[in-house]
């Protein structure tokens, strides 16, 4: 079935071809009735054996979508971002991700299809976060990550966001979670810059912004008793600092890009590292993220210090 979800205003209308199994009302109505939903594919015509290389997935950041290709498909790039403009009525840009660079590990973005721009505005849980992807890096695939820690915070805690981005994590923290203060430090003036404006947009009081290094910055503020350390190429080379101002009884969730059967490995690293520095830790939840390429994965661990 192509129909799509539909609203008549009052109700929601959720297409299904057979009973779902849930306790809530269902009833006909003549798909005629329904737009159809054509997908990307439908309206693309590309050489033989190519049509089964093309993404299955984007990240999609406010109204820009991000699209990765393998060499294969470079030549019919325009033709396919224009094929996803054509099917997604959403889609304002399609711009292609040509990896990361820089210090700041941003986007090397081309615009392939679309209106000629980089800046959008994310909406996730009632937030909106307010950037320019070709500036600063953010991923939509941490949205429930940033929401499972917002719920975990407890009112009163000092928190720190030690590679905070233009915010989505601190925001989320001080909205639901009820913190003291929130620490957000980032060494990217543009994550600052849209930073200060999303926590004006979403009229947030207790988040601070801090420019300059982590390593740095963090020792000189109030300890924490919570860390977020989602910088997930290099976050473990900061455990160090983290261990040493996290208050007793605190957490760190320290966010990594891993090998699957590589896990336990960094798991002994850090503890003993943790033993150096005359820190009892123990390791609560672990689990992976998100798939990061065939052969990694993102993975959060959350550190307890007892």
């Amino acid at each position: 079935m192509d129909a799509k979800i539909v609203s008549d205003g009052d109700s929601v209308f959720i297409p299904v071809t057979g009973d779902p199994g849930l306790d809530y009302q269902t009833g006909e109505m003549d798909t005629d009735e329904l737009p159809l939903q054509k997908h990307y594919t439908d309206v693309l015509d590309l050489p033989p054996g190519l049509m089964e290389l093309l993404p299955t997935s984007f990240d999609i950041v406010g109204d820009v979508f991000v699209l990765k290709l393998i060499d294969e498909l470079l030549p019919y790039a325009r033709d396919i971002a224009e094929a996803l403009l054509e099917t997604n009525r959403n889609a304002k840009v399609v711009a292609l991700d040509k990896g990361v660079k820089g210090e700041f590990r941003t986007r090397d973005l081309e615009i392939l299809a679309g209106e000629n721009r980089t800046a959008t505005v994310q909406k996730e849980y009632g937030l909106r976060y307010e950037m320019d992807l070709a500036k600063v890096y953010f991923s939509p695939r941490l949205a429930t990550e940033r929401k499972r820690i917002s719920d975990l915070v407890k009112p009163g805690e000092r928190v720190m966001d030690m590679f905070c981005g233009v915010g989505p994590f601190s925001i989320i923290l001080a909205k639901t979670g009820k913190p003291s203060s929130v620490y957000a430090i980032d060494k990217n003036p543009e994550a600052i810059k849209y930073l200060v404006e999303n926590i004006k947009l979403n009229k947030i009081k207790c988040v601070s912004p801090m420019l300059g290094d982590a390593r740095d910055v963090a020792p000189k503020l109030p300890r924490p008793d919570r860390i977020i350390m989602n910088l997930p190429h290099s976050a473990i080379d900061f455990l160090d600092v983290a261990l040493d101002i996290i208050n007793p009884n605190g957490t760190i969730h320290l966010y990594m890009i891993l090998e699957s059967d590589s896990l336990e490995m960094m798991e002994k690293g850090i503890f003993h590292l943790s033993q150096s520095k005359k820190k009892k830790l123990k390791f609560g939840n672990v689990r992976e993220v998100h798939t990061y390429s065939p052969t990694q994965n993102m993975f959060c661990l959350d550190l307890i210090i007892e």
